[in-house]
Order: structure tokens, then sequence, then C-alpha cells
């Protein structure tokens, strides 16, 4: 080997090692950035000239640096967070109602019991004015009590409406600013060069999984690298365009169903705007879960969007304190929603009592009943029943999001581990990289001043 190649070797691993603790520097600072993917060195042999002796010395050169990165392992992240989002959203929207139903101060076991007990006293005292009073007043703490659990679900109602408007805007920025690097990574292609920097592709991944954990769905990145987000089939991302969702209610109303439609194209524009409703069953994510819990969330406690029986007195309730009477009623429903449209008026006379005594009257001669459907036991334990029902049904819902949510956050961060270890930066290996350059460095430097003492001995013999 001629000293020039013995030169050009040196000068070469010298490039390389400082390349080398650069890039150890870089690591070692990005690992406190979120999103951050550990870089490593693309080398490759220097090219020989000819068949004889090379010109420059085969060495290794720095071509550049890549992102020490898994695809199957994001994508297989970004799935798993919809996974998790969607159960967790139901879970912790349902969660305050649940701890209100178990708390038994709250409950309406005592409610019920008062109010047949003062119907009791009424039908062995029909017309008596302090009975009929005592009445009233059980009723209307019953009404009150069922009220409590009403505005429960409307509130669950609304955090939901709130949190998927919110949700809604944050994907929609996702996906303009993921149509803006694909764009870069296209013109990168087209013009030949290296396309994106590593920082822009760290980003890019960053925005898919918080995008799964919105909207799940199909979701992930193209051969060349680019990123795509479909929801139910439509695309909110393809390329370097970005359509729009928008969540609209059906009508006025503040408790109206939420409509949730993909828009695409650009007002003023050619082709004009046009929107594509989505189908909710398809929606995964924290987005998926709160357009469930916003649009009924007692739908949440009925398998299937079909009524449970056992939870038709409940519900019945619930009307009743809202002063309506249910088509079919029974003559509790009916009494208790009369009480309930009679306390709702401003300036009640006594003509309009007149209609809530018949029906209390009525209820309180029914109580006294004994059928076994009709009567008053059998009114006061299916409401009971039904009750406990609710309660039922909710824990149940609950505990079965939370557990999916478990599963699939027991899945998620195994997955995350995993891609940690292969592209997260692990202090204890670059240290050992960066000694490991430190000492190429070292000898490649030995290395050229050697070569320059034998260079500077063979000019002095060649002086003489």
């Amino acid at each position: 080997m001629s000293a020039n190649s013995i030169s050009n070797t040196a000068f070469s691993a010298l490039q390389n090692a400082q390349a080398g603790v650069e890039l150890t520097s870089q690591n070692v600072n990005g690992q406190t950035v979120a999103g951050y993917t550990r870089r490593r060195l693309d080398a490759g042999t220097d090219r020989v000239l000819s068949n004889t002796a090379p010109a420059l010395g085969p060495g290794v050169s720095v071509s550049g640096f890549s992102r020490d990165w898994s695809a199957l392992l994001q994508q297989q992240r970004v799935n798993q967070a919809g996974v998790t989002a969607y159960h967790g959203a139901v879970a912790d929207g349902l969660a305050a109602l649940d701890s209100a139903a178990a708390d038994p101060t709250l409950a309406l076991d005592t409610p019920v019991n008062n109010f047949f007990a003062s119907l009791a006293t009424l039908a062995r005292s029909p017309g008596n004015a302090p009975a009929l009073a005592a009445v009233k007043a059980q009723g209307t703490a019953l009404l009150s009590a069922a009220q409590q659990f009403q505005d429960g679900l409307a509130t669950v109602q609304s955090n939901a409406r709130s949190q998927l408007a919110s949700g809604v805007a944050q994907l929609n920025s996702i996906g303009s600013e993921l149509a803006l690097i694909n764009r870069d990574i296209a013109t990168g292609h087209a013009a030949g060069g290296p396309g994106p920097n590593p920082a822009e592709l760290d980003r890019r991944d960053a925005l898919l999984l918080q995008a799964g954990g919105l909207v799940g769905g199909d979701l992930g990145l193209n051969p060349d690298g680019q990123a795509y987000v479909f929801v139910d089939g439509q695309p909110l991302v393809n390329g370097d365009a970005a359509g729009q969702l928008q969540a609209t209610p059906q009508s006025p109303e503040a408790t109206a169903p939420l409509t949730l439609a993909m828009r695409f194209g650009v007002p003023g524009r050619e082709p004009p705007p046009v929107s594509v409703v989505l189908r909710a069953s398809a929606l995964q994510g924290s987005i998926g879960g709160q357009l469930v819990l916003a649009a009924d969330p007692s739908l949440v406690l009925q398998p299937g969007g079909e009524p449970v029986p056992k939870l038709a007195a409940f519900t019945d309730l619930f009307a009743a304190a809202a002063g309506q009477t249910p088509a079919g009623a029974s003559q509790l429903t009916r009494a208790l929603a009369a009480l309930g449209a009679f306390n709702a008026k401003k300036n009640p006379v006594a003509a309009d009592s007149a209609p809530l005594d018949a029906e209390l009257g009525q209820l309180a001669a029914q109580s006294n009943n004994t059928d076994p459907v009709l009567g008053g036991n059998a009114l006061q334990g299916g409401l009971l029943d039904s009750w406990r029902a609710f309660q039922g049904q909710l824990g149940a819902q609950v505990s079965v999001q939370l557990s999916r949510k478990s599963a699939s956050a027991a899945v998620e961060t195994r997955l995350s581990n995993d891609f940690q270890s292969q592209s997260g930066v692990n202090l204890d290996e670059e240290a050992a990289n960066l000694m490991r350059y430190q000492q190429a460095y070292s000898a490649a430097s030995k290395l050229l001043q050697t070569n320059a003492t034998l260079l500077d001995g063979l000019l002095a013999v060649v002086g003489r």
C-alpha cells in the first residue's frame, strides 16, 4: 500500500470517527425530545478506480445517516392507540355517573320506599289533605333523585360533545400538517434529493400516532414514506390533500344526535366542496367513543342499541321527572308525570292541582291492590328492580370498557417498549459508541502522524 493510500485511508477514518462523535452527541441531546428516533451512520467502501492498486485507499466513508426505525412496530403502535383511546373515552365518560349510582346516599331505594309508604297512608285515608301533601312531597323527592341521574347523563353527553369538538379540531390540524409533510417528501423524491430530514420524519410519525389515538381507522405509510389517514373509507389525508371533519347536530335541539362528516374541497374553487357522512360504528379512537356518548349516553347501557326491558321503569321515571308521559305508561308513571308537570309550573292555581290529585288518588287506590302485575307491591318492586338494573348495567359497561382499555394499553405499552428498545436512545450504548469513535479517531491520528514521520524520513534520505 502506497504512502498516499495510507494517508487517504487514515484521513477517511478520521472523518468517520468525527462524524460518529457528532452523531452520538446528537443522539444524546435528542433523547430528551419526544418522538426522537435514534440516528445511525450510513457508511460505504470507497470506490476502487482500477484493477491495480487503488489511487485512494479503499477505506470506509460516511455517506450520511438515517433513523434506526421499525416501520412494523410503528404501524402496530398507531393501530393499538385507537383501540385504547376508544375504550378509555367511553369508560372515562361514564365513570362519574357510575360513582354516583354506587353512592348509597344517592341511591333511589329510600325515595322509592318512602313514596310508596306515603301512598299506603293515603290509601287508608282517601281524601286526607295531609296524607295527599305527604304523597306529593315524597313523589317530588323521588323525581328529584331520578333527575340527578338524568342530569348526570346530560352532563356526560355535554362533556362528550365538547371533547368531540376539540378532538375533531385537533385531527383536522394534524391532517393539514401531514399533508404538508407529504408534499415535502414528494418534492424531495422528485428532485432526486435525499428527501425530508429525519426530524420531519419523526414529526410525521408522532402525528400519525396522535391521529391513531383520535380516530383509529386505516392509517399508516405508503411505500414512498407519505402518510395516509382514511376514516370509514374516506381519505382525511391522501398525498398533499387533506379533508376536514365536521361534527354537526341533526337538529337545533341541544341534545340532538350528532352527525360526523368528511368535507372535501376548498370554498370558492372548482369543484365545489362536498360532504360525506361517516358511520359512527366505523370510528375508533377517542373521537369514536365521544361520538357514541355525545349522541346518547344511555345507548351505552343498551348493547347493540336494543332496549333493555328491565330498564323501562327507570327510563320512564326519567320522562316523568321532565313532566312527560311515555306511550303505554303505567298508572305510576302517569301520576309521577302529572306531579312533574305540576312542579314545573311557575304559578300553579287550584285548578291545576285537581288532575294531579285525581291521578295520585287512583295510584293510592291501586297501591292496595294485591295484583302481581298492577298492585302496589308489584309497582314498587318493579321500580326498584329497574333501578338496580340501571346500576348493574352501568357498572358492567364501565367495567367492560376499563378492562378492554387496560388490556389494549398493556399491548400498547409492550409495543412502545419494543419500539423504544430498537429506535430509542440508550445512553449506555451511546457512551460505548462515543468511546469507540474516540479510539478510532486517536488511532487514525496516530496513523497520519506515523505516515508523516515516514515521509519526512524518506525525503531526508532522498535529499542527501
